[in-house]
């Protein structure tokens, strides 16, 4: 059985995270992990990185970048470099609708429980039931949700599989690492590794719940 892991960040891209690409890439190769979803935070590998990280390590890499808006974080797959993305939800998914890009909604629920500022809190007032919470426009037209994310808390993660259960859309988990360390934290068994993004996305297109009881 092989595995993919969605959802990681390099110093090549994201100034949160302290993994190097040749850090990566050793480890994804001693993990036997056969292809990595690089989300960077504010730019996507060229091809010529890409095809350079495959060759090096024998290792697929997809191309993919996190956008941050006022909803959230959304993982946006078949993003091309340089693209410039809105930081406004329903733009952004104007956006990505238009081009045809495949977006997953990436820890919904981070910090949900918490009681932090406002400003660090997802989109949705406090209390709210599973029910409640499918209603929030964003997630009737992202293509999946992520419902399993090492950075998460297991309630996070819990209440973003609720909410995935009663939209019964695609389910996606990630490890989200940005230390080495975290660096297959969470993967997806595959009986293939895709060998491209259209790939990728017809993978993603059939995950549902049963692959994460």
């Amino acid at each position: 059985m092989a595995h993919i892991e969605l959802h990681l960040h390099t110093k090549a891209g994201s100034a949160d995270s302290s993994i190097s690409v040749d850090a990566l890439g050793e480890r994804a190769a001693e993990l036997e992990t056969g292809g990595v979803l690089v989300t960077e935070h504010w730019r996507v590998w060229t091809e010529g990185e890409r095809a350079m990280f495959t060759e090096r390590w024998g290792v697929q890499t997809y191309p993919a970048i996190e956008a941050t808006t006022d909803a959230g974080h959304f993982l946006v797959l078949g993003a091309e470099p340089g693209l410039s993305l809105p930081h406004d939800t329903s733009e952004l998914l104007d956006f990505t609708s238009a081009r045809q890009l495949f977006v997953v909604w990436a820890h919904p629920f981070r910090h949900y429980f918490d009681g932090i500022h406002t400003s660090q809190r997802p989109p949705f007032e406090a209390g709210l039931k599973p029910e409640e919470l499918a209603l929030h426009p964003a997630f009737a037209r992202v293509d999946a949700i992520e419902v399993e994310n090492a950075g998460s808390t297991e309630r996070e993660n819990a209440l973003a599989l609720e909410v995935g259960r009663i939209l019964g859309k695609p389910l996606t988990a990630g490890s989200d690492a940005h230390d080495l360390e975290h660096v297959g934290a969470r993967r997806l068994p595959v009986s293939a590794v895709p060998t491209g993004a259209e790939e990728l996305v017809e993978l993603l297109r059939s995950l549902t719940l049963e692959d994460h009881l």
